[in-house]
């Protein structure tokens, strides 16, 4: 007699009927629901700058490789033509 059903609409008047207990689970679930959105808008952002991130990571392993690859050519150069003098230094003093 105490808790009486009375027909409802919805979820909502069902928790209303418990009184207390009823607006507070409504406001725990709101509560809830409130903090998945700012977990999932805050991880949509983090996600965000993590892309951004990489793509600037990309560009710098890019422009270091192109950077390296420039500074091994003109190495390899470099050693041939010393290696071409010595060579010719060497002939030189054999005959």
């Amino acid at each position: 007699m105490l808790l009486q059903t009375v027909p409802s609409a919805g979820v909502f008047d069902s928790l209303i009927q418990y009184g207390v207990l009823g607006i507070a689970t409504l406001g725990l679930g709101w509560a809830c629901w409130k903090l998945l959105q700012r977990q999932l808008e805050t991880e949509e952002r983090l996600n965000t700058k993590v892309d951004e991130l990489e793509q600037k990571f990309d560009s710098y392993v890019d422009n270091d490789h192109t950077k390296l690859k420039g500074l091994v050519d003109s190495n390899t150069k470099a050693y041939l033509e010393l290696r071409d003098m010595i060579v010719v230094s060497n002939t030189k003093k054999i005959k």
